[in-house]
């Protein structure tokens, strides 16, 4: 690609100038978190366009025309198969086009704008008892715009269908700037419109000439399969399928009185709209759509029948569909073994237990769902099932416990690209769908393929629709991994035409399937294609290398024999990641941090801007440490420091991110590097005030109040917003005259707990505790105390937090020497449990230290005993009862007991798993503490207020 001084798009930015809303962004940055989606690939764009509303797209579109330049529309750039990529100007479309416009619940149907994510739409319909039928498990970030585009389809899909079946109607930006409402109309009415002189007239003369020229061909030579997101809908010009949907009829039944034929077009009709529907953006951009609604069960109940092996598991799908499901979903070993290691997902496995085979190995999974008006009903589906089958089962009518097994499931993708070092599992026969009847033929043979080139790769997702991911593991960092790569795709390609199925059954085409398109449905086919795509968008602007006359599927590689990264030498260690580089390089792209619930990523939630989601962080990350020539081609680390400004390091991406992404501790350890390496980089004043806060607190207690009064009237003297960057609208705490250890030293002797019962703990105090509320901590240890407990504080103040936060690596690192000296001291057998009230505190003891020092036995036994005081108090003492039990409460004495209480976790707590040896902790101790004690805790669903730590004080995040 041309350099930007010399393309035409800054001309276009300057026509468009007082006549869009929008914004356009061509800074090397954006252009390089643009230039990757969830695929192999990586082609930096020209710029980005975010339009301000949807007349932009139109506007923009024509003035592109006018000057030659491609046009991408782009959703959440989720896409595998590298759709969302391209070398032109980039529309994203999800971060101001996300109206939902109508749910009309007596249609079923809505209206939404294309940055709409599809789990909005359904929470909207919801209220209604309606839902969009085709559920990808992209759900929570995809928008309707890409989930159209790509004709994704789901889990659900043999009662539902793909996309392109519930695309009633779309409004469409053409090549040239126009518009046209495609919808059904009768073909009097299309021949009609064929023979106006415009763009929507000649796609809708082609679009009747390939009806009549072409229906034979279509006929002969489609995929025998109905599940296929290959080429174009052509056959819904006829209509014609090989095949449908196994249970289409029956959710039919609840729809309406009319049964609806497959492909829903009737005779005597014409609906150019599910052409749009997978076309991946190279007919036309969707403006506006009208979807069908279906409704949602009412109830659903879960069976998991375990295989020793996936072919095995495979076969059996056929008889289970006879019992009519409405899914059936592989799930491989490999996954849960992967989800054990996540926080966010380790405790949603726990189901596996009950199915281990009898050598006590993982099994692979068929999860079969049935559906129905009652639970009754679907139960007894579910028992059906059971007694037909011998292999080991578990029955999953538990709303919970169903959502679990769901969770697991659609996290499968990151879960798998979770394998640190260079050889990952590679999407680029990923979604590859067969007849169902084929389906452990092409199981069997494609893992000979993969056996004949020395690798192997995990099969998993939708049995019931013969579409399975699979993911070869290849290192395409070397010359032999990309021949491995060709190789292998033009053998499946060749399996996949001898069984009669299909290159995509989900995913899509994009820069890694386009390729195969003319072998797998023959010259005549293809040729309407090319057809349809000239008639459609004559100069070749929307999308090129897509379907029609793409580049060689292996080239514009993200990784390939000439890349190369390299990394300093790091104070944290990575060698579980395989070093710092492999840790950046964990992100596939897949973008589960675009979501807009859960803790992983506030920042983007708040912004919606790439930039500060995990991903975007990651491909800064990773930029800046791949070795591009020339120089001012690579990122700087300036510019990876602007990136990781709106950072938490909440480690919501720690927990939840499935592919394992720990943006905190590669933000820790960039800033180390930021601020110690030869750039000349400044740390300001006050990221020493914040990090070394107990060491100042300490001189603080001694002259307060005078400190207080400093503290408190920074701005007044003149050094707080202006020197400082403190914002002049917070309040900094109070130090406290007497600390924590002085008020405990005086009660000490007066403190009466359970005289008969005595057990040794070590107290860590922190900072924030010690200084400026030592009435907490001194509850906390009045609390212990009372539990029977003879509690020793650890005489080094806090873990070295707030130096970590900040990037005080190697500081954090000396002052936690200090503390595994003195706990070691204490307690030189490492049986002690070490308590703590501050999360963030106790466990830096859990993760960072196990950093510092990898290896050390001691520093492992630390983190295995580090707790906070509501795990330890619901685990059981040395008397094996739960140790809350020894404490005195009784609403007579605990005057503030309430009835309910309202939860908001920390951060920190969200990113441990659920249980720890066997207990609970987490968010979910310290719910089940309360509730022992009498209160009905709500746990809200939270993520990082940015107000517990430094960020929330600092002027330029004020706001």
């Amino acid at each position: 690609m041309s350099s930007l001084s010399t393309n035409p798009l800054p001309d276009l930015i300057n026509s468009l100038e007082g006549k869009v809303r929008g914004e356009f962004r061509t800074d090397k940055v954006t252009r390089l978190l643009y230039s990757t989606d969830a695929s192999i690939y990586q082609i930096e764009p020209m710029g980005v366009f975010y339009p301000g509303d949807l007349d932009d797209i139109s506007t923009c579109v024509e003035a592109a025309c006018s000057f030659n330049i491609s046009i991408l529309p782009r959703g959440s750039g989720s896409s595998m198969a590298g759709q969302a990529i391209g070398p032109g100007l980039i529309i994203d479309c999800s971060s101001n086009l996300d109206r939902i416009i109508e749910v009309n619940p007596e249609e079923k149907t809505a209206t939404v704008q294309p940055g709409v994510i599809l789990a909005a739409l359904n929470h909207s319909a919801e209220k209604f008892g309606l839902q969009f039928g085709p559920d990808p498990a992209s759900a929570e970030r995809a928008t309707m715009g890409g989930t159209l585009a790509n004709n994704a389809a789901g889990a659900h899909s043999i009662r539902y269908g793909m996309s392109a079946d519930h695309l009633l109607s779309v409004e469409t930006v053409l090549s040239d700037g126009s518009m046209a409402n495609l919808e059904a109309v009768n073909l009097n009415e299309a021949r009609r419109i064929a023979d106006l002189a415009t763009r929507e007239g000649e796609i809708y003369r082609e679009a009747l000439i390939i009806r009549e020229q072409y229906g034979r061909a279509i006929q002969n030579d489609w995929p025998r399969t109905w599940r296929r997101a290959s080429g174009y809908n052509l056959n819904y010009l006829l209509p014609w399928t090989p095949s449908k949907p196994p249970q289409w009829s029956s959710f039919n039944m609840h729809y309406s009185s009319e049964p609806l034929p497959y492909p829903p077009v009737n005779d005597g009709v014409l609906n150019l709209a599910p052409l749009i529907a997978g076309s991946e953006g190279t007919l036309g951009i969707i403006r506006q759509a009208t979807v069908r609604l279906v409704p949602k069960p009412r109830a659903t109940c879960l069976v998991l029948l375990a295989f020793p092996d996936m072919i095995s598991a495979c076969e059996a799908v056929s008889s289970v569909l006879e019992i009519q499901p409405s899914a059936v979903e592989i799930i491989p070993a490999n996954m849960m073994r992967l989800a054990r290691t996540i926080p966010a997902y380790a405790h949603q496995v726990a189901f596996i237990e009950q199915l281990l085979l009898s050598d006590n190995s993982l099994p692979n999974l068929l999860a079969v769902e049935f559906c129905g008006d009652n639970q009754n009903q679907v139960r007894k589906m579910a028992r059906n099932l059971i007694q037909q089958t011998s292999s080991p089962s578990l029955l999953a009518d538990d709303p919970e416990l169903q959502e679990q097994i769901w969770n697991v499931r659609k996290a499968g993708l990151g879960l798998l690209m979770s394998k640190p070092g260079d050889t990952k599992p590679i999407p680029f026969i990923e979604d590859v769908s067969v007849p169902i009847d084929r389906l452990g033929e092409f199981v069997q043979e494609l893992e000979r393929i993969l056996h004949a080139h020395n690798t192997e790769g995990d099969f998993y997702a939708h049995a019931s629709a013969g579409c399975l991911h699979i993911r070869p593991l290849i290192n395409l960092k070397t010359v032999q991994g990309v021949s491995m790569l060709r190789e292998i795709a033009t053998e499946a390609i060749g399996l996949i035409i001898r069984l009669g199925g299909s290159p995509s059954g989900e995913h899509g085409d994009g820069l890694a399937r386009s390729e195969w398109l003319d072998k797998v449905f023959g010259p005549q086919i293809g040729d309407a294609f090319r057809k349809l795509k000239r008639a459609a968008d004559p100069a070749g602007i929307l999308n090129p290398g897509k379907i029609i006359d793409p580049p060689a599927m292996d080239i514009n590689l993200r990784y390939g024999p000439t890349y190369s990264a390299k990394a300093w030498e790091p104070v944290l260690d990575f060698s579980h990641q395989n070093g710092l580089v492999s840790a950046v390089e964990l992100c596939n792209g897949a973008g589960v941090c675009r979501k807009f619930d859960g803790v992983m990523c506030p920042s983007f939630q708040a912004t919606k801007d790439e930039m500060h989601s995990t991903r975007g962080r990651a491909n800064l990350f990773r930029a800046m440490l791949v070795n591009h020539p020339p120089p001012e081609a690579n990122i700087t680390s300036r510019e990876v420091f602007e990136a990781l400004d709106l950072c938490l390091a909440c480690k919501g991406c720690k927990a939840e991110c499935p592919s394992a992404v720990d943006m905190a501790k590669l933000k820790y350890e960039f800033l180390e590097h930021y601020y110690h390496s030869r750039t000349g980089n400044r740390r300001p004043i006050r990221d020493y005030l914040f990090a070394y806060i107990e060491e100042l607190s300490q001189y603080g207690a001694i002259f307060n109040p005078l400190t207080n009064y400093l503290l408190n009237n920074l701005n007044k003297i003149g050094v707080g917003e202006r020197w400082l960057g403190i914002s002049g609208q917070r309040n900094l705490p109070i130090i406290e005259r007497v600390t924590l250890r002085k008020k405990w030293k005086k009660l000490n002797n007066s403190v009466n707990g359970n005289q008969d019962y005595k057990e040794k703990v070590l107290f860590l105090s922190d900072p924030f505790s010690e200084y400026y509320q030592p009435e907490i901590g001194l509850t906390a240890l009045r609390v212990l105390a009372a539990a029977g407990c003879e509690v020793e504080i650890i005489p080094v103040i806090g873990s070295g937090r707030t130096m970590l936060s900040k990037g005080f690596v190697k500081s954090a690192r000396q002052h936690a020497v200090k503390i595994v000296e003195a706990i070691n001291n204490l307690d030189s057998e490492n049986q002690l449990p070490i308590i703590g009230i501050e999360p963030s505190e106790i466990y830096t003891l859990c993760d960072e230290y196990v950093d510092f020092f990898p290896g050390r036995s001691d520093v492992e036994s630390i983190a295995n005993r580090a707790m906070m005081i509501d795990e330890f108090l619901i685990r059981p003492g040395i008397d094996g009862k739960p140790r809350y039990m020894r404490i005195d409460i009784t609403t007579d004495n605990v005057d503030f007991l309430q009835e309910k209480v309202i939860l908001h976790g920390h951060c920190y707590q969200k990113t441990r798993p659920p249980a720890k040896d066997g207990y609970l902790s987490g968010v979910m101790a310290t719910t089940e503490l309360l509730e022992r004690v009498g209160y009905k805790v709500e746990v809200l669903d939270t993520g990082c207020c940015g107000m517990a730590g430094a960020f929330g004080y600092e002027s330029e995040h004020y706001d």
